[in-house]
């Protein structure tokens, strides 16, 4: 390394993951040089029609193309990698490093389009990035073959841990390594950004092999079918579910593209154990008993609650769910979906149809350190100051609490939001300015991207509707039609206090348009904006809310008599 100049700045910017469970992005800044950590995908809510797929913004890193030096991907979790596709369509990528089943699980996606240049991740073997040197630390997570990664600079040290836990018996025993991320809080650790999407949770979060028991008594003690709805990147989930199925006598058909994709690719490089007789195709589904078959499925996009709804409606293309099945939920709910999964646990119970699922459960464990494992990480790393990470508002704030009982000092934990610039100088962190970093919400079938800006006013637009305002005037802008109000999509558009609001208004444009005529504010444009303004002042007062505001005014000329 070079030696340090009081003038070096380290830029540490989030792009995702601030404030939002998913989409997770980095930027490392310095000397003119950029280094991208993940780019991850988070899936839409459910009332968001037509996008498929949320991705980080590519705006700033569009502009400084030149400067990227590289990506590094620390997992092939969604959260971190599923957005790499859509990135390298906007954006030049010289060199990839990244685990081995990440980037041979991006490899397959590409389809037509070129790989870069990579070069796989391996525990405790450094690499350079420009003026980075870099230290991938082996992660136990939901799925093998993770990282988090030790950055030395000269402006100062970061640990970033990723998504991980402390799985003392991972299913692989591939164990997570204790001595290299002691050792960098030995060496130094001036930031840590650290995962904080289960800080919630007290204690540790349990090791993937606990669930293995409990498939063993739900595939042993029913003779009916047992259909699995999970998210696609629980392999190390799938290889206990395997196992489990062949122990006792059951065949494992596979639903959904996206679902097995994940997992062909795990198979094909060695990551999941498997008997290739394990596996049933949809001819042979038809012909196995109950007690013979376990289905496993996902979402399109590797989700589980999208594909629980379509089961329960009878809408899911390969199980037609009967009296007595077996539903078991090995997920926890997305944030803010707590109530529609309820509603959906109900219509299989008026189906008849038994459900496993929720805490106590024992058939998921979550994949992210719970506040014991946070606090562990905070004592052998001793960092210098804190970036909460991967979490919602609530979570980054709870993991800087526990920060300031291991003894950080609150003026170096830092909230961020996507965007933020926190500068990294003589080793001290601090928030400077921030970057453009709304989400692009992403429409699969259409390549087409929608800002964030755009997705609130159509959001808005299905919330609140759309209210129209016409009206004529004449060559010297007196109305002579008008003013006509009418609304679209919205709910508070009926009964006597609508009819009220109607009659007000139309006096109060009229009042308006004259006193601006008066004012010599003749343009329509004008005349338009000022209409706008007392219908929008109106409907907030009746409603408190604001629809959207068209605004139609036609000028009619008088016709022009010839003489005779």
């Amino acid at each position: 390394m070079k030696k340090r100049d009081t003038k070096d700045i380290l830029r540490a910017i989030p792009l995702g993951g601030h404030g939002e469970i998913g989409k997770n992005a980095w930027i490392m800044e310095s000397n003119g040089e950029i280094i991208i950590i993940n780019f991850g995908m988070m899936l839409p809510s459910l009332d968001l029609t037509g996008v498929d797929l949320i991705f980080p913004s590519t705006a700033y890193l569009s502009e400084n193309e030149s400067r990227i030096k590289g990506l590094i991907l620390t997992s092939a979790h969604d959260d971190c990698s599923g957005g790499v596709s859509y990135l390298l369509d906007k954006v030049k990528i010289p060199k990839i490093w990244g685990s081995k089943l990440a980037i041979e699980t991006i490899k397959s996606q590409l389809q037509n389009k070129t790989m870069p240049e990579y070069e796989y991740l391996e525990p405790r073997k450094t690499f350079n990035v420009g003026e980075f040197n870099i230290l991938p630390i082996a992660n136990t997570s939901v799925l093998p073959d993770t990282f988090g990664l030790y950055i030395k600079h000269v402006t100062g040290n970061i640990l970033y841990t990723a998504s991980y836990k402390i799985d003392q018996t991972p299913i692989d025993d591939k164990k997570f390594d204790y001595f290299s991320y002691a050792k960098a809080g030995e060496e130094g650790v001036d930031l840590l950004i650290g995962d904080s999407s289960n800080v919630e949770s007290v204690g540790y979060s349990q090791s993937e092999r606990l669930i293995s028991k409990r498939f063993d008594e739900i595939f042993k003690d029913t003779s009916s079918r047992v259909v699995i709805v999970s998210y696609a990147n629980n392999l190390y989930k799938f290889q206990t579910i395997f196992k489990s199925a062949q122990k006792n006598g059951r065949k494992i058909f596979l639903s959904g593209d996206y679902l097995k994709h994940k997992i062909h690719i795990a198979i094909d490089y060695g990551f999941i154990d498997f008997d290739s007789k394990l596996f049933a195709n949809e001819k042979e589904l038809e012909s196995l008993k109950d007690n013979e078959i376990v289905i496993l499925t996902t979402g399109k996009y590797g989700d589980f609650l999208t594909a629980l709804i379509s089961i329960a409606k009878q809408e899911h293309q390969h199980v037609k769910i009967k009296a007595k099945d077996i539903i078991v939920v090995s997920s926890n709910p997305p944030p803010g979906t707590a109530r529609t999964l309820a509603h959906t646990v109900d219509q299989f119970f008026v189906q008849k149809v038994q459900v496993i699922g929720g805490r106590g459960q024992g058939v998921h464990v979550s994949g992210h350190a719970a506040q014991e494992e946070s606090k562990f990480m905070l004592t052998i790393s001793k960092p210098r100051s804190l970036a909460p990470s991967h979490g919602e508002e609530r979570q980054l704030v709870q993991y800087g609490n526990i920060a300031q009982m291991i003894g950080v000092s609150s003026n170096d934990i830092h909230i961020l939001k996507n965007g933020d610039v926190l500068e990294l100088r003589e080793q001290v962190a601090r928030v400077s300015n921030k970057i453009p970093a709304q989400s692009i919400y992403y429409n699969q079938a259409k390549r087409l991207d929608i800002d964030e800006t755009t997705m609130k006013e159509r959001m808005a637009l299905s919330e609140e509707g759309t209210i129209t305002v016409a009206l004529a005037l004449d060559e010297k802008k007196n109305i002579i039609a008008g003013p006509e109000i009418l609304a679209e999509a919205c709910s508070f558009a009926k009964g006597k206090d609508w009819r009220a609001f109607c009659l007000g208004t139309v006096e109060l444009v009229k009042d308006a348009v004259k006193q601006a005529v008066e004012r010599e504010e003749k343009e329509l444009l004008s005349l338009k904006s000022v209409v706008r303004d007392v219908v929008n002042k109106s409907v907030l007062e009746l409603i408190g809310k604001r629809p959207l505001i068209n605004i139609s005014i036609q000028e009619i000329k008088s016709p022009v008599t010839s003489k005779q």
